[in-house]
């Protein structure tokens, strides 16, 4: 066995959108990973990141929301997160006490089961209901689904994950797999991008579409061991462009600002960020603003 092997489980997070899959996943690794809005579908890609607790590490991968209408799964929405589920060893399913109703429950139940691979089903929000209604849920998912391992969490408030993350521990599915090293998540443009889209989304809300394309045209390391960052953001309308500025570019110029906030905060180094706009019909003028 090389040096650089260690225990490995690797763990899906599935769930519909915004049932606090990203959430959870910053609180499980208590460093921001992965983009966490008030507006539903932002992971549109999914994330991985590492937990390592002493000889295991437990690879997790925060999945775009599954959308299910009427009797079936969306295939589109679903596709990312089929993908991840096929690659793991067991699926965490995150369910919204507050809003998940059994019968949309049962249609994602009945997806996983077909995939022939363990899951647990995790209820979330548990401190936004009452004991009646939460006793409720989960009488009526037991009555449905008697064979599962059910958990209760406010990953908001970092409530019952602790149990979970010492359930994943005890799996028997570890195997040996190569030690996944830290990613530089400061040259990482995808980490970049996704930041800059949840400021986006936090300050534009419902104007324009969740599904806004960025593109990171370059990341420089500067002699004070700062880094600088040009984000493009692409826009298929005109229209959108006005929005994302705001009055006398204030929108966008606030937008930037909180991105090198909390990219400060999180990686503990100083950022520049230059946000473009670009529409992609027209080569117009770009515009950005730095902070």
């Amino acid at each position: 066995m090389s040096n650089k092997e260690i225990k490995t489980l690797r763990v899906s997070i599935i769930g519909e959108p915004n049932t606090g899959k990203s959430t959870l996943l910053n609180q499980i690794l208590k460093k921001k990973y992965s983009i966490v809005s008030r507006k539903a579908q932002t992971t549109i890609k999914k994330t991985t990141a590492v937990l390592i607790k002493g000889d295991k590490q437990i690879t997790f991968t925060d999945t775009p929301g599954i959308m299910p209408h009427k009797n079936k799964l969306s295939r589109a929405t679903f596709k990312e997160a089929s993908n991840a589920a096929l690659d793991s060893d067991i699926i965490l399913l995150l369910l919204d006490i507050q809003k998940d109703k059994i019968d949309k429950i049962n249609i994602i139940i009945k997806f996983i089961k077909n995939l022939n691979i363990d899951f647990i089903i995790v209820f979330n929000k548990i401190d936004l209901v009452s004991n009646k209604d939460y006793l409720e849920s989960i009488s009526k998912l037991q009555e449905e689904t008697i064979e599962s391992i059910i958990f209760s969490i406010s990953a908001i408030k970092d409530i019952g994950i602790l149990d979970v993350i010492n359930f994943l521990l005890k799996n028997k599915k570890f195997i040996y797999k190569k030690k996944i090293e830290n990613i530089n998540l400061s040259k990482n443009s995808t980490y970049l991008e996704e930041i800059v889209r949840e400021k986006v989304l936090d300050n534009i809300h419902d104007e324009i579409p969740f599904n806004l394309k960025f593109v990171t045209d370059k990341i420089l390391q500067n002699r004070d061991k700062s880094i600088t960052v040009y984000i493009t953001i692409l826009l298929t309308k005109n229209s959108y462009k006005p929005i994302i500025l705001g009055k006398k570019g204030e929108n966008i110029k606030k937008i930037s600002m909180q991105a090198r906030k909390d990219l400060e905060n999180n990686l503990n180094k100083k950022f520049h960020i230059f946000i473009f706009l670009k529409v992609i019909k027209n080569k117009g003028h770009n515009y950005r603003a730095k902070i």
